[in-house]
């Protein structure tokens, strides 16, 4: 990837495992072809909150003033980071997110594979016209704002005493949080749309069972943070069943007739309302036990 000028960039690796599996591939190449040095670190307590707060401690430091984060199951555009650092130098705000597109599919996938593949790229790229629509440098509008294309400044952590949650190292939903105390302070938050990266999909998340789950496990987080601030809404929930049961039924319905549109959307109403009814019940994600792809 191309780096941006009148900017000092290293590349870091945190692996967190309990061995270093990786280090020697790392090792072995320190300094990239474009020049970008890569640093390695082991981070043997398990959970993604705790390599990410294991990130941030390094780049605190090294003196670094911001803190980019993208995902091992990504490529990045060749402009990547230079259109990141451009949006952040054009903006006020001190956390910045940007678009994850899905990288071109496997070889090899099967029918329904292939359906679903098809149904999370219509998905993708509604929510980032809809972001588009929405957000500025300045402004998140309607866009999602996570860690899989990311920029903060440090400060964040070093002066304002704002870390990725603990508690969420294997539910997940710990950059909302994040996000949701930067907002609270009343710092700004804004938006990248030309700074692109790829996310791979293995054919193991290209089953209906894996995408409900995600999204039952991301819901079941979100509201276990609306339950904190509004405790009514523990209640209420129960009472969108049999609204929520027929607005499934219909899906059921159509699915037959638009499978790319409906196959995925099935996924996401049954998985997030059953995992709002698993938090009112007190149930919690578990979502970062498992891994998937390599």
């Amino acid at each position: 990837m191309d780096l941006p000028e009148n900017c000092t960039t290293r590349c870091l690796i945190v692996e967190n495992d309990d061995q270093p599996h990786t280090r020697d591939l790392i090792e072995a190449a320190p300094v990239l072809p474009n020049g970008l040095e890569i640093d390695y670190v082991l981070e043997p307590e398990a959970g993604i909150s705790i390599a990410r707060n294991r990130a941030a401690k390094e780049a605190l430091a090294q003196e670094a003033d911001l803190l980019i984060f993208v995902d091992d199951d990504e490529t990045v555009a060749q402009d990547w980071l230079v259109k990141l650092i451009a949006g952040y130098r054009q903006s006020d705000a001190v956390l910045l997110g940007a678009p994850l597109r899905i990288a071109p599919a496997v070889d090899n996938l099967t029918a329904f594979q292939s359906l679903m593949y098809k149904s999370l790229t219509e998905f993708y790229q509604k929510r980032e016209q809809r972001a588009a629509e929405t957000a500025t440098l300045n402004t998140p509008g309607r866009a999602v704002i996570a860690t899989n294309n990311w920029l903060v400044e440090t400060r964040m952590f070093r002066d304002e005493n704002i870390w990725f949650d603990k508690k969420l190292r294997f539910a997940g939903g710990e950059d909302t949080e994040f996000l949701t105390n930067v907002q609270a302070r009343g710092f700004t938050v804004g938006w990248v749309a030309d700074a692109l990266v790829y996310e791979t999909l293995p054919p193991a998340r290209l089953s209906f069972i894996y995408q409900y789950r995600r999204t039952r496990d991301q819901s079941n987080t979100n509201f276990h943070r609306r339950m904190r601030e509004k405790p009514k809404a523990r209640y209420k929930i129960f009472l969108r069943i049999p609204g929520k049961l027929i607005q499934i039924t219909v899906i059921l319905i159509a699915l037959p007739f638009s499978p790319t549109h409906s196959l995925l959307k099935l996924a996401k109403t049954a998985g997030g309302f059953w995992g709002k009814l698993g938090a009112a019940l007190g149930t919690r994600s578990r979502h970062y036990t498992s891994t998937t792809g390599h």
